[in-house]
């Protein structure tokens, strides 16, 4: 007979097998609220709730909910990006957009509280109450990211250059707002005027379709260190998604993107669209 050495069961306390039941409880009863979903998936994940059923998490999700771990990934991940969406006056309406935004939410959670708002603030100018672009969050929250701290910038009240850190609080609220605002309008409006020369000098030629146009766009409109990227990668599902992306190599700034797609001509598609603004 062969004896196999188990790991020793770790009992739950009372309060924790009580919070495991209400999580669990919130689980079954919001299938379609993907935020409450995923943040309790993050508690019992982190707290390791399941530990006494389930040697790893990826055994509860698929024995207790049927999900792969892929799958309760995705979730979580959609819960923390709308979570940092929030810092920003933005929410994710469904799963799908939160997907949408996790690259752009990434640059998001990089930045301090005063970036923050000054990316919102520009958003709420830019678009009032429609749903931005992952471009449009992507490239705001870029510009405030690239602000220099000890660059100079126009004083709100007197529009005298003066070095950012002397502002006062509310100065520089101000401050960050307008340059984030005239950063990020300049950066799409210099993507959708690449786009725009890239179609007429496409349609001069004679040339066109989504191949055409990477390469017509790469001659003519990037820079001496811009390069127009086509990324295939799996996603956690095992799945190729692809996605073409413009980057500067020297600062490696990511200066347009589409969302992801399941094949090569609708991630360009998505680049074009994305860059007409």
């Amino acid at each position: 007979m062969i004896s196999t050495l188990e790991q020793p069961v770790i009992q739950l306390a009372p309060e924790e097998r009580a919070e495991l039941a209400q999580l669990e409880t919130v689980v079954r009863q919001g299938w379609q609220g993907f935020v409450t979903v995923g943040e309790a998936l993050l508690s019992i994940r982190d707290r390791r709730l399941y530990r006494e059923a389930h040697k790893t998490f990826g055994d509860y999700c698929e024995q207790v909910w049927g999900w792969s771990r892929q799958r309760a990934q995705q979730l979580m991940d959609a819960a923390e990006t709308s979570h940092t969406l929030t810092t920003i006056g933005l929410q994710p309406e469904n799963e799908r957009q939160a997907r949408e935004y996790k690259d752009a939410a990434k640059v998001v959670a990089t930045l301090e509280p005063e970036m923050q708002v000054a990316v919102a603030t520009y958003l709420k100018a830019a678009i009032g109450n429609e749903r931005p672009t992952t471009s449009q969050v992507r490239a705001a929250a870029e510009v405030a990211a690239a602000i220099d701290a000890h660059a100079t910038v126009a004083h709100p009240d007197t529009g005298t250059e003066v070095p950012f850190h002397t502002l006062t609080g509310e100065q520089r609220a101000v401050a960050l707002a307008e340059n984030v605002t005239t950063g990020t309008f300049e950066r799409l409006k210099r993507q959708e005027n690449h786009i725009q020369t890239s179609i007429q000098q496409s349609n001069s030629t004679g040339k066109g379709g989504w191949t055409d146009w990477c390469v017509s766009y790469a001659e003519q409109q990037l820079t001496d260190t811009q390069e127009l990227r086509i990324v295939v990668k799996k996603d956690s599902s095992g799945n190729a998604q692809v996605q073409a992306l413009i980057v500067d190599s020297e600062s490696h700034a990511t200066v347009a993107y589409g969302d992801t797609a399941p094949y090569l001509k609708k991630a360009v598609l998505n680049l074009v669209e994305e860059v007409k603004g």
